[in-house]
């Protein structure tokens, strides 16, 4: 395998909060447009036979593609016609009117939810707040509150007062409720399946009441058509934040079971109302959306089939595809098992039984996952055009499931781009009709020897395996071309990647982990060593110097346009390189610009000044200074001599080829806005560690400070060069004040 291009597509804007995105793969917006285009398909008719995430096909729409979406969800079909219509947030209002409106007895439901979520201020005690509950999973009453108020700007977790205490009594028979959610989806039943009663069980009495209420009164809302679509989108955004899902501290959780955290928020229902028109607006401008056989205009649009791809046998009359596109799924029991409940509590019980399968499976396992996304395979082959796929979430099992079920259904896969960190595939493949079939002559060591010397640091065993299932598979190795897979399949390509990683010869681990968790370099070092933290850095450095404003998303693009597709930027390092580098645009929200100490001639200017510093204290110390960017210390007296090396970045390695260890004692002199880069580094990666651990890190500072001292000899100077900690250290390793 050639490393290089596809670059990995990143997006070049951020992907906008969508309702249920918690539960969407991860997805870089833009991605499969900037695929496409890579391949030089400009135009025509994309197929997207899954409609696994409404983002991708919405973005093929707004670039001039007409997209043929097919998905048998109702929830997921809903959500793209209301966002591709972009109403305007008048109409979203007028929606919102229209439910609050409805009366259950002489109240306004409006009303008569809000008073549910009632709390007072305790500072001023006004109820004009917004409010969620703290709960402890199997309690009866919520711990805490998250409050804040409008009229006096309080806010903060504090304990419940009475008026939450007394709301809580305020939501009726809660059996009731129960009975009416139940019978929206099973009518005539009592005994609800496992999976439905999962499903009702993960709702709080008070949340559960609401929602009760809000879908008894859908059948007898009698008004236009769109406004009834924007309240069925909201209401699946109040089924969402209904649950008890919300785990308290736990970031971007993305449930695949429907598992109730150890403690959870509770949220004020009637808000969430009010907020979701914003995760609803991806498009400033409509997209043409049609349901089949209608179809969107030339200048592009959705089509949408509401059922499995599968099923439509009449392939004369669809549109002629360039190219299928699409992201893949990874099986999430608790989407769709929510999904097919909330159909039926929206649209009734023929909705439901189109998700009876998530109804009925509670396990699914990769054998069964590579079997499905077979018969999608299978049946787009039959259209012998490219399929292009973002592939997010990849595990090892799942990574052999998409490579397995293409290779065997008549697709052969020819590029990929893989991003080690966000575990996120990026899949090109072509009918096999169309490729020559040209084994491999390389050894089986070959591809992960090629992929860590490009890399020039270690990578852990998912990586390696990841790199190593793509690059055997597009070099055609004979044993990565199963027509047929079985439980034993995985475990054979395994073993045939431990074997070969663990040829001692090649490779060698470099920490005590197991296996499954270590990480591993090579056993002789490639000539050229520089590691991927300083190529990202390099290549930052020369973006922002070019960039006065610029995006996450910006630099990101930017940098993996010039890096190997399977080596894009790591998130984490290029936070920590805008955190050296940069601060936040004063002018623009969510834009960097570079700190006004990094402009060249100012970084020149330190540079020159510490080099003149170096010179003076080494003759003052009575050491024979020479070099310039090198600057030397040597004495037959002193020792150590010493051996310095000025740099306005942290890309150290820029220096090993220089370095005599054996005549000196390096220093790497450094501005302290890069302290937490080289401690990072060094941290991270074993190999750096080893080769530019035991050297003196110094910063400008410190120099400066040196410089000032009036009592300077070698043995002072001996004891300070490290009293400045410039990097992070082991924590037997002793720092002299």
């Amino acid at each position: 395998m050639k490393f290089g291009s596809p670059p990995y597509f990143s997006g070049k804007k951020p992907l906008p909060s969508l309702v249920l995105d918690r539960f969407l793969p991860p997805y870089p917006y833009g991605g499969l447009t900037d695929m496409l285009r890579y391949q030089g398909i400009l135009n025509g008719w994309v197929l997207d036979p899954i409609g696994n995430h409404p983002a991708s096909a919405i973005e093929l729409a707004q670039a001039g593609y007409r997209v043929f979406v097919a998905c048998n969800n109702p929830v997921l079909a809903k959500l793209f016609e209301v966002i591709c219509a972009a109403y305007p947030s008048s109409q979203y209002q007028a929606a919102i009117a229209d439910l609050g409106a409805l009366k259950r007895g002489e109240q306004r439901i409006e009303n008569q939810i809000k008073d549910l979520y009632r709390s007072p201020c305790p500072e001023c005690f006004s109820f004009n707040t917004t409010v969620r509950f703290l709960w402890k999973k199997n309690q009866p009453n919520p711990f805490a509150r998250d409050i804040t108020c409008q009229d006096c700007d309080h806010t903060g977790v504090v304990k419940l007062s009475d008026t939450d205490l007394e709301n809580l009594k305020k939501i009726g028979n809660i059996q009731l409720h129960r009975t009416k959610v139940l019978q929206r989806v099973i009518p005539g039943k009592t005994d609800p399946p496992v999976a439905i009663k999962e499903v009702v069980d993960s709702y709080l009495p008070r949340s559960l009441s609401v929602i009760s209420t809000l879908i008894n009164k859908l059948d007898s809302l009698n008004i236009e058509s769109s406004r009834k679509s924007i309240i069925e989108a909201l209401l699946i955004h109040v089924f969402d934040y209904g649950n008890m899902l919300w785990g308290i501290n736990s970031g971007r959780s993305r449930p695949k079971q429907i598992s109730i955290p150890a403690e959870f928020y509770e949220f004020n229902l009637w808000n969430i109302i009010e907020e979701a028109e914003t995760r609803l607006q991806l498009s400033d401008e409509p997209i043409p959306f049609t349901y089949y056989p209608d179809l969107p205009p030339d200048t592009g649009g959705i089509c949408f089939y509401p059922g499995r791809m599968q099923t439509i046998t009449e392939f004369n009359k669809l549109p002629e595809f360039s190219v299928i596109a699409t992201v893949l799924p990874r099986p999430n029991q608790a989407l769709w098992t929510f999904n097919a409940v909330w159909s039926g509590w929206i649209w009734g019980q023929e909705a439901a039984l189109k998700l009876k399968g998530a109804l009925e499976r509670r396990r699914y396992d990769w054998i069964w996952h590579t079997q499905a996304i077979r018969t999608i395979f299978d049946y787009t082959s039959k259209f012998d055009i490219p399929f292009l796929a973002a592939a997010p979430e990849l595990t090892n099992s799942y990574i052999l499931a998409y490579l397995t079920a293409a290779g065997s259904s008549g697709y052969q896969l020819i590029d990929a781009a893989y991003h080690f960190e966000q575990k996120s595939g990026q899949l090109y493949w072509l009918p096999k009709s169309s490729t020559k079939r040209v084994e491999t002559n390389l050894e089986l060591s070959d591809n992960l020897k090629n992929y860590l010397e490009l890399k020039s640091e270690p990578a852990d065993y998912q990586e390696l395996f990841s790199v190593f299932i793509i690059s055997e598979t597009i070099d055609q190795r004979e044993s990565f071309s199963k027509k047929t897979f079985d439980n034993s399949l995985f475990m054979q390509i395994q073993k045939l990647f431990e074997n070969t990683l663990t040829n001692k010869e090649i490779f060698t681990q470099v920490d005590d982990d197991q296996m499954e968790n270590a990480e591993f370099w090579l056993t002789q070092s490639s000539k050229i060593y520089q590691p991927y933290s300083d190529q990202i850095e390099g290549t930052f450095i020369r973006f922002i110097q070019k960039n006065p404003v610029f995006t996450f998303e910006e630099v990101t693009d930017f940098i993996n346009h010039h890096q190997p597709g399977l080596l894009p930027v790591s998130y984490n390092l290029l936070q920590r390189l805008l955190n050296s580098y940069c601060e936040p645009s004063s002018i623009e929200n969510q834009k960097w610009t570079m700190s006004p100490q990094e402009i060249i001639h100012e970084r020149k200017s330190d540079i020159h000044q510490i080099i003149r510093l170096l010179n003076s204290i080494g003759r003052n110390l009575g050491f024979d200074v020479s070099g310039d960017l090198g600057v030397q210390w040597t004495s037959d007296i002193l020792k150590p001599n010493y051996q310095f090396f000025i740099t306005a970045s942290s890309i150290i390695s820029q220096f090993k080829p220089k370095i005599d260890e054996i005549q000196f004692e390096p220093v790497i002199i450094f501005p302290g806005s890069r302290s937490e880069l080289i401690s990072y580094k060094l941290r991270n990666d074993p190999i750096y560690k080893k080769y530019f651990g035991k050297y003196h890190f110094v910063k400008f500072r410190h120099v400066r400070s040196i410089s000032e001292n009036p009592g300077m000899n070698f043995k002072t100077w001996v004891q300070i060069l490290d009293s400045d900690p410039a990097v992070w250290q082991e924590a037997n390793q002793p720092v002299l004040f």
